[in-house]
């Protein structure tokens, strides 16, 4: 983890090694840190490779659209079309508006709408309201998803905790 100042950081857990990193500062101001991460995992059974990307956008509409062309564009960039890929984050879009950009300009998938119907509501926490938090995906099959409520996790964060379990696709 690379943090100097602030509390807009991002984490990558992998039980695999990260073999590559990048962070990418998308803040347009000092005050309001915003990132992407990037991590790079090689899946160990097929030798495959993981492209995984943390994101924490803006509250404002302008900053987040300006943050996700950013992301657009260092994924066009970056990675070839059929890279496999997850990008999950506090994406503070409630509307749903970058989610539809993300699955027609990169081919992702939302975990939730797939698997469950729509996006998963995890904002506030305490009473979970708001589709703020995604997981998108390409390259990989889903084989579970769930949004964390209740104890103990209301009282760990003020957005509910999502999980996807994936395996990588043949």
């Amino acid at each position: 983890a690379i943090y100097t100042a602030g509390h807009h950081g991002n984490a990558i857990l992998s039980k695999y090694p990260i073999e590559e990193w990048k962070n990418i500062n998308v803040s347009k101001w000092r005050r309001a840190s915003r990132s992407l991460l990037h991590g790079v995992v090689r899946d160990p059974e097929t030798g495959l490779r993981l492209h995984v990307i943390c994101v924490h956008l803006g509250l404002m509409g302008f900053a987040r659209n300006r943050e996700l062309n950013i992301l657009i564009k260092y994924i066009s960039e970056n990675l070839a079309p059929d890279a496999p890929l997850i990008i999950a984050g506090d994406f503070n879009d409630w509307s749903g508006r970058l989610g539809q950009r993300l699955e027609s300009e990169l081919a992702l998938t939302e975990v939730f709408r797939s698997s469950h119907g729509q996006c998963a509501r995890t904002w506030p926490s305490n009473w979970p309201l708001l589709q703020m938090d995604r997981i998108y995906f390409r390259g990989l099959q889903l084989e579970e998803s769930h949004c964390y409520s209740g104890l103990p996790w209301k009282r760990l964060s003020d957005h509910a905790p999502l999980y996807a379990k994936f395996k990588m696709a043949d």
